[in-house]
C-alpha cells in the first residue's frame, strides 16, 4: 500500500478535529451525553468555568443546565489548528444562543454568549479526541424576544427537538 502524502494526512487530522468540534456543538444543543461525551478522552477534562471535570461529568452537566432553556444554538467557526505530532492545539470562536422557556407572562429571553474553545487534542489509537478543553468568555449579553415580531412555524415545518425524536437523528 503506498505512503500517504503527509500533506493529506495533515488534512485527514484537522478534518478528524473540525467534526469532534461540530459533534460536540451538535450534542450539546440536542442534549445528548452519549455523543458529547465520545467527543473526549476517556481522562479528557472541560473546563467550562461553572463546571470542571471529565468529560462525561461534562455531558451530565449539559444535561442538567441547558435543560433549563428552551433552544439552545452554538453557531461554530472554523477551528484555527496546530498539530504538533500525536498533539493538536486548538482555538474555535463560537456565538452560543440560550432561549429561555417562556415565564409566566410568556416573556422569553435569549442569553448570547461569545465564547472561545481552547482544546488539546491527542492522538491515540487512531483518534483525534480533546484531552482539555477550557472555556474562554469573551462577551455576553441578554435580549428581551418580541413574540410579536418572530415568524410563527406552520403546523407542517419540521421543527427542531432536543431529543432523538430530531431530524438530525432520523435521517432525510
Amino acid at each position: 500500500m503506498p505512503a500517504i502524502d503527509p500533506r493529506v494526512e495533515e488534512l485527514l487530522h484537522r478534518e478528524e478535529i473540525h467534526d469532534v468540534i461540530k459533534r460536540l456543538a451538535r450534542g450539546t444543543d440536542r442534549l445528548d451525553a452519549e455523543m458529547m461525551a465520545s467527543c473526549y478522552h476517556p481522562d479528557g477534562f472541560d473546563d467550562h468555568n461553572a463546571f470542571r471535570g471529565s468529560g462525561s461529568e461534562f455531558a451530565a452537566w449539559v444535561l442538567d443546565a441547558l435543560s433549563n432553556f428552551s433552544a439552545t444554538m452554538h453557531f461554530i467557526a472554523s477551528p484555527a489548528i496546530r498539530i504538533e505530532g500525536n498533539v493538536a492545539q486548538v482555538d474555535t470562536y463560537c456565538v452560543a444562543h440560550h432561549l429561555s422557556r417562556p415565564d409566566d407572562a410568556q416573556r422569553q429571553t435569549d442569553l448570547i454568549l461569545g465564547l472561545r474553545y481552547v482544546d488539546r487534542f491527542e492522538h491515540r489509537d487512531g483518534h483525534w479526541l480533546i484531552a482539555k478543553r477550557v472555556c474562554a468568555f469573551d462577551w455576553t449579553y441578554t435580549l428581551e424576544v418580541d413574540a410579536g415580531r418572530s415568524f410563527p412555524f406552520l403546523e407542517d415545518f419540521t421543527v427542531g427537538h432536543r431529543d432523538h425524536s430530531d431530524i438530525t437523528y432520523l435521517g432525510v
